[in-house]
């Protein structure tokens, strides 16, 4: 997502002044993947999640704020976390 969006910067809907970032969508449809059993649902929902978790944290504004070093780096320590812990990511499904 993060490398399309950085050859495609693409504006978020926005619902009643509510724009959806795609962590939004990743928060909603995990459960789904729970509740199919499907690894599939579960690992892309996830990525969306991650994606943007570092531009949540540093209380990112901007498009521009996703690209930041702060943000590019919790990103990869995320990726990091989740391929050292993805043996008990599976196990939960």
């Amino acid at each position: 997502m993060r490398i399309y969006l950085w050859y495609k910067p693409t504006p978020s809907p926005t619902i009643k002044g509510v724009r959806l970032h795609h962590y939004v969508y990743g928060i909603v449809i995990i459960p789904i993947g729970f509740l199919l059993e499907s690894i599939f649902i579960y690992a892309l929902d996830l990525s969306m999640l991650i994606d943007e978790l570092g531009w949540l944290i540093i209380k990112g504004k901007h498009h521009k704020d996703n690209y930041s070093k702060k943000s590019l780096f919790l990103l990869l320590i995320f990726i990091v976390v989740v391929f050292i812990f993805r043996k008990d990511f599976l196990l939960w499904m």
